[in-house]
């Protein structure tokens, strides 16, 4: 199966389709909603449920446009053309999946952004054996060991715990998708009083109609009232929560919180290397479990991460990254 990588993203031309256009095209697959990945108004768009939804709250998709989105759950195939196209799950976001391409004989996976870890919200990976696998590999270093969710899961509630206790406010950054419905729903299944961000607010309601509940959360509506609550809000609000005079002790969940240097970036007194992408060695399974023949890598470490997939003897190349930095 013949494939183009252009700036613009992943094109299959025997097929007519394109893997996370960045401009418009006729035909998209969507593999998750972080705004990297969808940012355009397509032709037509496969996707699963959960991220035409947010798709839909993130571009202005009009109703002419969209009766061109296609929802694809997770193990549903549909035909394309002469391909057959299957989603599974990715466990990087709600919604995210991978895409089983089969064409010709050939059976040709892209991961999309993955993790393998379970994650604190959304489905379980499913490793899909394949030809060819197209692998992102944010994290594809040997350094990258992240947590598992239950270990993330008390290592933020027990941060809260214990700055509540003494009297200080515990501050989460989360990215407007993603970490930040994460972070939340780990701090209200605990019960403890969150406030919420706008930007990350926005997003719960999806995250609660896929079975995430984080109900009894609160609007942050700074400066006031955030006394015996958490906050979760975004990277951004670290300069005016550092200057409010108050006591605002800030944790960093992210799979850059296992660098060295993590505390002098983030400005954190706590790190929590939880990711919604996969570490080192989650890629290194992935790739394994999949059989594949030829291993394509995207984003992140890609030259070196393919290097060492052919010190293991696959036939890998990395490709120029096409994408703005992830989000984590």
């Amino acid at each position: 199966m013949k494939l183009h990588y252009r700036q613009n993203g992943i094109f299959l031309p025997d097929i007519g389709l394109w893997l996370d256009a960045r401009e418009p095209v006729a035909a998209n697959w969507i593999s998750h909603a972080h705004s990297d990945h969808a940012r355009a108004v397509h032709g037509q768009v496969f996707a699963t449920p959960e991220t035409l939804a947010l798709y839909q709250m993130r571009v202005n998709v009009d109703d002419t446009s969209r009766n061109g989105l296609t929802p694809l759950a997770y193990g549903d195939t549909v035909a394309f053309g002469p391909a057959r196209l299957t989603a599974y799950p990715a466990a990087h976001i709600v919604g995210a999946a991978q895409l089983l391409v089969e064409y010709a004989g050939e059976r040709l996976v892209y991961t999309g952004d993955i993790k393998l870890r379970p994650p604190l919200c959304g489905a379980v990976t499913a490793t899909v054996p394949c030809d060819h696998l197209i692998l992102e590999s944010t994290f594809g270093l040997p350094m990258f060991h992240f947590l598992d969710c239950d270990q993330a899961r008390k290592r933020i509630v027990q941060f809260a715990i214990d700055c509540l206790e003494d009297q200080a406010i515990p501050a989460f950054f989360g990215y407007a998708l993603g970490r930040g419905q994460e972070v939340v729903y780990a701090l209200r299944q605990a019960g403890i009083p969150t406030l919420v961000h706008g930007a990350i607010a926005r997003f719960l309601p999806t995250y609660q109609q896929a079975g995430y509940d984080s109900t009894g959360w609160e609007p942050y509506e700074q400066p006031h009232g955030v006394k015996g609550k958490a906050l979760v809000v975004v990277p951004g609000m670290r300069n005016i929560l550092e200057a409010s005079g108050r006591d605002v002790r800030i944790a960093y969940v992210s799979g850059w919180a296992a660098l060295s240097n993590a505390r002098q970036r983030s400005g954190a007194e706590h790190l929590i290397p939880y990711s919604d992408h996969g570490d080192f060695h989650e890629l290194l399974a992935i790739v394994d479990r999949s059989g594949a023949r030829r291993v394509d890598v995207v984003h992140g470490y890609t030259a070196a991460f393919a290097r060492i997939l052919r010190q293991r003897g696959l036939d890998a190349r990395a490709v120029v990254d096409l994408q703005t930095e992830a989000q984590d």
